[in-house]
């Protein structure tokens, strides 16, 4: 196949001599040139939206999020998607994250604790197994998150599931007493929730 016919270009010929992304460039705009709306390269789009500051200081994410509280970068078209931006500040100094003899890509570990970090002298790459190890002995792991009146969306407290688990009377009437829904009456009186209070 012939490449774009811009020089430097060297993607597929698509129409008229140009790559798709020339050629619908100049059927829009009329030019071959970059517009106030072409979007940046992936390092300049990447460093552009990490507040430096000192050396030894966490430098913030101020772009895009995950759910999961890291910072996410667009690696640029809809094809490739989308990447956590402290593996692409990785990447973008030490290349291609390595994988693991059972071919799972290294995870990369923020020494500081802080998701949004992507000072490089605060990330370091090691296994998944290392990553849940740091995590257990900080005691940051959320995946067993807080049981009974500690959960921060309890509706009652052990106190109250031991007098409800022993009442009589129907769920709706419990419910309007406690101040909640016949639904959440229900999986306690089957014991489906407040399973450690006997």
């Amino acid at each position: 196949m012939k490449p774009c016919k811009v020089d430097g270009c060297g993607r597929v010929l698509w129409a008229a001599g140009y790559c798709s992304k020339h050629y619908n460039r100049l059927r829009t705009t009329g030019t071959l040139e970059d517009g106030p709306r072409a979007r940046l390269p992936l390092s300049v789009r990447l460093w552009k939206n990490i507040q430096k500051r000192g050396p030894d200081d966490c430098w913030l994410w101020v772009g895009a999020t995950r759910t999961t509280g890291y910072g996410s970068i667009n690696l640029g078209g809809r094809s490739k998607g989308s990447a956590l931006a402290h593996r692409v500040v990785w990447e973008q100094l030490h290349g291609p994250i390595p994988k693991n003899r059972d071919h799972h890509g290294k995870v990369v570990m923020h020494t500081c604790d802080q998701r949004l970090c992507c000072n490089p002298r605060h990330l370091r790459l090691g296994s998944q197994a290392e990553n849940v190890k740091d995590m257990d002995k900080k005691g940051r792991r959320v995946s067993a998150p807080p049981k009974g009146s500690s959960h921060w969306n309890a509706k009652l407290s052990a106190k109250q599931i031991v007098e409800i688990r022993s009442m009589s009377g129907s769920n709706a009437e419990i419910a309007k007493k406690f101040g909640v829904t016949r639904q959440n009456i229900s999986i306690v009186r089957k014991g489906k929730g407040w399973r450690q209070i006997d």
